[in-house]
């Protein structure tokens, strides 16, 4: 039967626009936290043969007080040492100088330029674990797979013109304690280029979960037509398309700006719509539907619509009414739209899987 060929692609689509947009939020978190902790290194071409070697340069005008010293920077990230390579300055006879003072530039150009002395510095491979070399850390092995991903991404952060931060500059949890906000982690390289491909993908999705949906309610309303929540869902999944789209963009217009805002708020307004119309029509022939629905659920999907329509309401008059703290702000954003995906993992459980 057509009937149960349609609500098996609509229960794909539903869990699959549970789990897309699920992915792309709480992925992103978890991308921008093991961003943050990025800290992989190259290290120079010393070409140390084993622990304990040492490679020793004067410091003179020509290599700038040994602030550009000539020793080539390995090409990747994988061209580091396991160990790591500790450096100290020392006097003619081999004696170290207090290393905190000939950190400093001015102190170093003082001794070999007014007091007369000779300056050395000495590079030594140590037996203490580099951190910094990715050889020494389970990335590794996914390096060896994509090591292009790793070399763009050391690269980027690397440049001292091209690198805009990334939302914080430390690990966050947005959920619980309202860090930052959706738009500040996932607009920025290289996270967009995880979170944005998902969500036009969900955009995708949503569609055909509307188109199914009205197939479905045609056939068992014996109707040719439109519904009013296809319509409205419809446009949901256009308005999340756009405010995705725009996401990291400037307008020097102060109209353009303020319309790219409301694509969010068009966005939940329409989904909350749609779901309660489509609520309405399903209830309608609530007797009717018993063969190939859970009632229970239909129920439970009822007081949950009902419930997310009051609490969008009530949000959207204290947000009018009153400025929030930015992090309860944040809380509710995060918050609010991993709840609303409940909407489409209700109705992957409303209909009865199809038996073949």
């Amino acid at each position: 039967m057509q009937i149960l060929k349609n609500i098996r692609f609509l229960r794909t689509y539903a869990i699959s626009l549970f789990l897309v947009p699920t992915i792309a939020l709480i992925g992103s978190i978890f991308f921008h936290n093991y961003l943050v902790s990025f800290n992989y290194n190259t290290d120079k071409e010393f070409e140390f043969k084993e622990i304990g070697n040492s490679v020793t340069f004067l410091c003179t005008k020509d290599n700038n007080y040994c602030s550009a010293l000539p020793i080539k920077q390995q090409k990747t990230l994988a061209q580091c040492y396991p160990n790591k390579i500790i450096y100290s300055y020392l006097d003619k006879k081999g004696e170290a100088y207090d290393f905190d003072t000939m950190e400093r530039y001015d102190f170093r150009v003082n001794e070999i330029e007014n007091n007369n002395r000779l300056v050395f510095k000495k590079h030594e491979l140590s037996n203490q674990i580099n951190d910094e070399c990715i050889i020494n850390h389970f990335e590794y092995r996914i390096y060896k797979v994509f090591p292009n991903l790793y070399e763009k991404y050391f690269a980027y952060i690397q440049s001292e013109t091209s690198r805009p931060p990334l939302g914080t500059t430390g690990k966050i949890s947005p959920l619980l304690k309202g860090d930052t906000s959706i738009s500040n982690i996932v607009k920025r390289f290289p996270i967009n280029y995880f979170f944005k491909p998902l969500i036009y993908l969900g955009s995708i999705i949503m569609i055909c979960y509307w188109l199914y949906y009205n197939k479905i309610l045609n056939t068992l309303k014996r109707n040719n037509k439109n519904f009013i929540f296809f319509k409205l869902g419809i446009l949901s999944a256009i308005f999340l398309f756009l405010h995705t789209f725009f996401l990291g963009w400037s307008f020097e217009s102060e109209f353009l700006s303020k319309l790219r805002k409301t694509y969010v708020i068009f966005f939940i307004v329409c989904e909350v719509l749609a779901q309660g119309f489509l609520m309405k029509e399903i209830y309608s022939i609530r007797n009717k539907i018993s063969k190939y629905a859970n009632i229970f659920i239909m129920y439970l999907k009822l007081i949950f619509v009902f419930s997310i329509s009051l609490f969008t309401f009530a949000i959207l008059l204290l947000l009018i009414k009153y400025n929030l703290d930015s992090k309860i702000d944040y809380i509710l954003e995060w918050n609010y739209f991993l709840v609303l995906l409940i909407f489409y993992f209700l109705s992957f459980l409303f209909w009865k899987k199809p038996i073949k």
